[in-house]
């Protein structure tokens, strides 16, 4: 019988972020056998020791503040992987100048692109992404629901997939028996209605532990400013937050003691702009992964994809909302059993996006 031959796949982040999509496609990939290159800056890896046992070498790139010795690293990642026979470059965060370099640098090769596009603003007029879209023919969303309002280029393909697999850990916190909400990432007004927050906690009459998963900068203006919020309200007691980055082992250990989880996007604040009109929040992915449900503006009740793990309220509910300790039970056991959640059905779906199965 014939040896099947070995296919070679890269994976590249050099955005400094969204380090959480690529553990989902590190096992899809090396469990389907194929050997597996991580190009990534050294801070990405020093951050994810997790990937070490999936990824066969990893080419750490080093950028500057010259575009001209930028433009070199990104010549040698291609040579780099014409020489390890790589067929495929799948692009974490396709987009940005140095993606639209290596694209057009690339553009003649026979080293097939694919991306991830995690804004749907990059289908409605960036000219950036239209260079980008000479080498990308295809693209991967992180929503079913964004999916639904793309219309993407002539000759572009473009599907969707949830990277929802996360590492696992045996370390856990001790269990508390007041309820655990968890905001998905540090303390930033861009991305969370961090003033709204505070009103509605602040009404509060029931103890109820809340934590920014995620890095806060104690020197950030927003953080500062939340930080006397806080005080002046007299809650800051209820209110957890790390000034350093969470780890992996961290991150698991909380999720796993999690109640349930609030992205704190709101409307007409700067947190409706970033997310659930052009993008998904990250805590959207966490919640699918974790099987853990999620407390969601009842203005975003029509995303159908969400509507199975979401209580929803509004900023005058909000205080009874919090307290279904047995509804936010019950969506748990139902996430569980749900195939649109299942971790393997997923990467499947990945795999066969990626390579026209």
């Amino acid at each position: 019988m014939a040896t099947r031959k070995k296919e070679f796949i890269a994976l590249m982040e050099i955005g400094g972020s969204h380090d959480e999509c690529l553990f989902s496609q590190l096992y899809a990939l090396s469990n389907a056998g194929k050997t597996v290159f991580l190009v990534c800056t050294q801070d990405l890896r020093d951050r994810n020791p997790h990937f070490e046992a999936l990824v066969e070498a990893f080419i750490v790139v080093e950028f500057s503040k010259s575009k001209f010795k930028n433009n070199g690293v990104l010549r040698k990642v291609l040579k780099s992987l014409k020489e390890k026979q790589v067929s495929k470059l799948v692009l974490n965060t396709a987009q940005g100048g140095r993606i639209r370099n290596l694209c057009l640098m690339g553009l003649f090769s026979k080293l097939e692109f694919v991306g991830i596009i995690h804004t749907t603003r990059k289908f409605q007029g960036s000219f950036t992404q239209k260079l980008i879209n000479w080498k990308i023919k295809k693209y991967l969303l992180l929503s079913e629901y964004l999916l639904s309002t793309v219309n993407p280029p002539n000759g572009v393909k473009v599907d969707y997939f949830y990277p929802i697999r996360y590492q696992g850990y045996t370390q856990t916190f001790p269990e508390n028996e007041e309820l655990e909400v968890t905001i998905i990432g540090g303390v930033e007004n861009r991305r969370k209605d961090l003033d709204g927050f505070v009103k509605m906690i602040s009404n509060l009459d029931q103890k109820v532990n809340f934590t920014f998963l995620g890095k806060s900068d104690a020197n950030h203006a927003d953080v500062k400013a939340f930080q006397t919020a806080l005080e002046n309200s007299n809650i800051k007691n209820r209110v957890n937050s790390f000034d350093h980055f969470v780890s992996q082992e961290d991150f698991d250990a909380h999720l796993k003691k999690t109640d349930v989880i609030l992205p704190l996007v709101h409307p007409n604040t700067p947190s409706a702009d970033q997310y659930f009109r052009n993008q998904i929040s990250g805590a959207m992915s966490v919640a699918f992964g974790y099987k853990i449900p999620m407390l969601i503006h009842e203005n975003y009740s029509f995303i159908e994809e969400m509507k199975s793990a979401s209580v929803y309220y509004n900023p005058s509910n909000f205080k009874h909302r919090i307290t279904e300790k047995e509804k936010f039970k019950k969506i748990r056991k139902e996430l569980e059993l749900n195939p649109r959640f299942d971790v393997e059905q997923q990467e499947q779906r990945y795999l066969n996006f990626i390579f026209d199965l």
